[in-house]
C-alpha cells in the first residue's frame, strides 16, 4: 500500500478557489485516472468543505489530501471547536444550508471529529487504481533524471558513461 499525502494551506476566503484547484491538480499529478463525474464530485466537495471552514470556522485552515490504493481522502482542518450540523434537506430557495448534504451525496463516506486544536471535516472518494504503466513510467523518468551521462577520459580514449 502506497500512501501519498500533501498539506494545502488556505489563506482565508480568497484561498477557496486556489485550494480546490490545488486538490484537483494534485490528484491529477498523482496519476489518478478520474472520470468526469469523479472530477466534478471532488471539485464540488472540496469547494464545500473549504468554504464551510472559511465561513463557519476560525484560525488557520488547511486541507490534507491523501491517496491510498483506490481512495482519495480530503480532510479540512480549522481551529473552531464547533462541530458542523447537517440540516435536513429542504426544497426551499435558500442559497445556503445544503453543503453537508451535497458532501454526503457525492463522497463515498464523510464525517467530522473534534481534534486537540479544533476540528477536521473529511470526505473519502473511491477512485480507480493508478495503472502500473503510469507508475513505472514515472519511476523510469526519475531514474533518467538521476542518471546523467558524463564523458570520461581514459588512457585508451574518451568513453561516454552513465553515472549511477
Amino acid at each position: 500500500m502506497t500512501l501519498r499525502r500533501v498539506r494545502i494551506p488556505v489563506p482565508g476566503a480568497a484561498g477557496v478557489a486556489a485550494a480546490r484547484d490545488r486538490v484537483l491538480s494534485q490528484v491529477a499529478a498523482w496519476g489518478v485516472p478520474l472520470a468526469a463525474e469523479q472530477h466534478d464530485a471532488i471539485k464540488l466537495v472540496a469547494s464545500e468543505l473549504v468554504t464551510n471552514a472559511v465561513v463557519h470556522g476560525q484560525g488557520p485552515i488547511s486541507v490534507g489530501l491523501y491517496l491510498s490504493d483506490c481512495r482519495v481522502l480530503l480532510v479540512v482542518h480549522d481551529s473552531s471547536r464547533t462541530l458542523p450540523v447537517r440540516r435536513p434537506y429542504s426544497d426551499d430557495e435558500r442559497e445556503s444550508g445544503r453543503g453537508l448534504f451535497l458532501v454526503e451525496h457525492f463522497a463515498s463516506r464523510s464525517g467530522w471529529s473534534a481534534t486537540a486544536l479544533g476540528k477536521r471535516v473529511w470526505a473519502e472518494f473511491e477512485v480507480p487504481a493508478i495503472p502500473p504503466a503510469r507508475v513505472s513510467l514515472a519511476a523510469r523518468r526519475a531514474q533518467i533524471v538521476r542518471a546523467k551521462p558524463r564523458l570520461c577520459i581514459r588512457p585508451h580514449g574518451p568513453v561516454l558513461a552513465v553515472a549511477s
